[in-house]
């Protein structure tokens, strides 16, 4: 289907911020709004993105191991809809834009920092370190903890993210998502070998593939496209330089891209890619472990892009290129 003839759509997005008086940064277009649960940048009265510093409420009748901090949702096209879901029954685990490892081995004991149900571990919110809105730009940089949760519990990593929004012409939202990842004990954390985990994006329920009933009302068209014209199917597991995924909320598209910087770990790094639910990861353990620790952070740069229009790969490769040729100016 031809979505060229689409008319944009001016739609209000509200964002309700949970307690605590907002200190409002002004300056210039994007502007930062950090509250006592929150970090949201907008786009004049228009939200780009929440960070969630404290987890929002779990729905009625879902357990409360699934509550997530540290975490990027929603995330919004131009238009205003969310391209990002938090609590879909499904996948609850699953939350907007996060990042985390599955198959770890920590002095000896299995630690999964993803499956929240399996209580061994998580990753939360720590601090905030800075707010930020310079040169058209605005975004923050804050901590995150990797938790070991069984007793005796332990601060495994602490993760360094630094998000960028960037002005442009209206048509489409961009930010970027750098990672640090540091050993904050002298023991190891290894990284195994599994077929996903690391740097992931979760869309709506109503993209799921033949859900259960229980899981949305709503079904709509989506699917998945990456840098080598591949689909959800012949895209898993293909190391990509970027990924988009897609999908209809309400008969309108939107989509939302993340580009791999050329100088993360693997790169191209291997993409997961859900053959049912609506969602990814770059996940460099597929091709093999490693190890985090004192002499061996983790580091890893995206960049995002959300569109309210199905994916255009010319339009997205010449964004890639663009990208990655000043990340290698700067020297990354």
């Amino acid at each position: 289907m031809n979505y060229a003839w689409l008319p944009k759509i001016a739609l209000v997005f509200a964002v309700t911020c949970m307690g605590g008086a907002q200190r409002d940064c002004q300056a210039e277009k994007l502007r930062v709004m950090e509250s006592d649960n929150t970090i949201v940048i907008h786009d004049g009265d228009q939200a780009i993105l929440t960070y969630n510093k404290v987890s929002p409420p779990v729905p009625k009748g879902m357990k409360g191991v699934y509550e997530r901090s540290g975490c990027l949702h929603p995330v919004c096209s131009p238009s205003g809809l969310s391209v990002t879901a938090m609590f879909a029954k499904d996948h609850p685990h699953q939350q907007g834009i996060f990042a985390a490892w599955v198959k770890t081995t920590y002095e000896g004991e299995t630690i999964d920092f993803w499956n929240l149900g399996g209580g061994t571990g998580r990753v939360l919110h720590e601090k905030v370190v800075s707010t930020f809105q310079e040169d058209g730009r605005a975004g923050f940089e804050v901590d995150l903890i990797h938790r070991k949760e069984t007793e005796p519990k332990v601060d495994v990593l602490r993760e360094r993210w630094k998000l960028t929004t960037y002005p442009t012409d209206g048509s489409f939202r961009c930010f970027d998502l750098e990672s640090t990842q540091s050993a904050i004990t002298p023991h190891p954390l290894l990284i195994n070998e599994y077929h996903y985990g690391g740097f992931a994006v979760r869309g709506p329920a109503r993209w799921v593939i033949n859900g259960k009933p229980e899981d949305t009302s709503e079904h709509e068209p989506s699917g998945f496209l990456n840098s080598e014209g591949s689909n959800r199917v012949e895209g898993n597991h293909q190391h990509a330089t970027w990924v988009s995924l897609w999908g209809e909320i309400e008969g309108k598209p939107v989509s939302i891209t993340v580009l791999s910087d050329p100088h993360n770990f693997r790169a191209p790094q291997a993409a997961r890619i859900h053959p049912t639910k609506p969602y990814f990861c770059f996940a460099p353990c597929v091709d093999g472990e490693f190890v985090i620790d004192g002499d061996h952070p983790y580091q890893a740069r995206y960049r995002y892009l959300v569109t309210d229009t199905m994916p255009d790969p010319k339009w997205i490769g010449e964004q890639w290129e663009k990208w990655s040729a000043e990340s290698t100016k700067e020297g990354r």
